[in-house]
């Protein structure tokens, strides 16, 4: 059964200015799909001209279940989103987020070219008109969020500012143990390179990243190749822009990979808190087997004066 939102929490989580906030599901899928903006197509079935189209299913994650109609999302969308949902975190959902584009523009790494207008204006327009499903369950609570990742938005010609809002049901995307603070300098720095930011978003939702096959990450980050091997050249390339930009050192075993990193400082802290409650357990173990020990060899000792009476000649 879903989780029924909490009518008084109004608002996004709050994040440091450094970090931007992605939901789990979405990094850990093709949502946002790690492909160059020429090569985005039309998610959807339409089974007739008078009807709406009909979502599809998403590569995912276990446990994540997506569904979405609408153009194809990239890395650039991700970046849209994950800004303007920055700027909206201080303010309770619904009411209006505005903001500049040049400074909005700046923020996701991008000059205040006419060009770069029409492109945060044809991404918003996708975040808005795409109708997604997502399904996961964490922490033993399950979550659904049905709509659009954008509830409305305005541009201002004259002023150049936007007008944007969101529905009060995105914050499920933001439940607890459910979205990710990425390090936006580092997503920055990977501008351009889609695959490689598909991968720091990924490996950014685990604390302690697991490999995973070439075949899965070809699934996961949906990509337009259909040949196993030359995504393995896309993806060895990709993994040398983590390196070289970011110190993150790819590890690989055939076709399987995992990188290491840098835990963030909040990835830190939860290592952190699991390695104490690990040594915590470990230590009561100790103590409990310490007494019950304890307590044999008091036991033994309170019957020796019985046995050395009836050893007696």
């Amino acid at each position: 059964m879903a989780s029924i939102p909490n009518p008084k929490f109004e608002q996004l989580p709050i994040w440091p200015d450094p970090l931007r906030g992605g939901p789990n599901a979405l990094l850990r899928s093709a949502f946002f799909s790690g492909i160059h903006s020429k090569k985005r197509k039309v998610i959807g079935t339409q089974s007739s001209a008078s009807k709406e189209p009909e979502g599809v299913l998403i590569a995912s994650q276990d446990g994540i279940r997506i569904k979405y109609a609408g153009t194809q999302l990239n890395q650039y969308d991700a970046d849209v989103f994950f800004e303007s949902v920055h700027r909206a975190r201080k303010e309770p959902l619904e009411t209006e987020c505005t903001f500049k584009g040049s400074d909005f523009l700046r923020e996701i790494g991008r000059s205040d070219s006419k060009g770069n207008y029409d492109d945060l204006d044809e991404s918003l327009r996708r975040l808005r008109r795409g109708e997604l499903e997502a399904e996961w369950t964490i922490n033993g609570r399950h979550y659904i969020f049905t709509g659009s990742l954008i509830a409305s938005y305005v541009r201002e010609t004259t002023t150049k500012l936007y007008r944007i809002t969101f529905s009060k049901e995105v914050r499920i995307l933001f439940a607890p143990a459910s979205w990710t603070q990425l390090e936006w300098e580092q997503r920055k720095a990977l501008i351009g390179q889609p695959l490689a930011q598909w991968l720091h978003s990924y490996f950014s939702t685990h604390a302690a990243p697991f490999a995973v096959s070439v075949a899965y990450i070809l699934k996961q980050s949906g990509s337009n190749r259909t040949v196993l091997r030359y995504f393995k050249t896309d993806l060895k390339r990709a993994f040398g822009k983590l390196h070289s930009i970011l110190g993150w050192e790819p590890v690989w075993d055939g076709n399987l990979v995992s990188v290491k990193r840098p835990p963030s400082s909040s990835q830190a802290r939860h290592i952190e808190r699991k390695q104490h409650r690990t040594a915590t357990l470990a230590k009561e173990r100790a103590i409990v087997k310490s007494r019950s020990h304890a307590n044999e060899l008091t036991s033994v000792s309170a019957l020796l004066p019985g046995l050395l009476h009836t050893m007696r000649p």
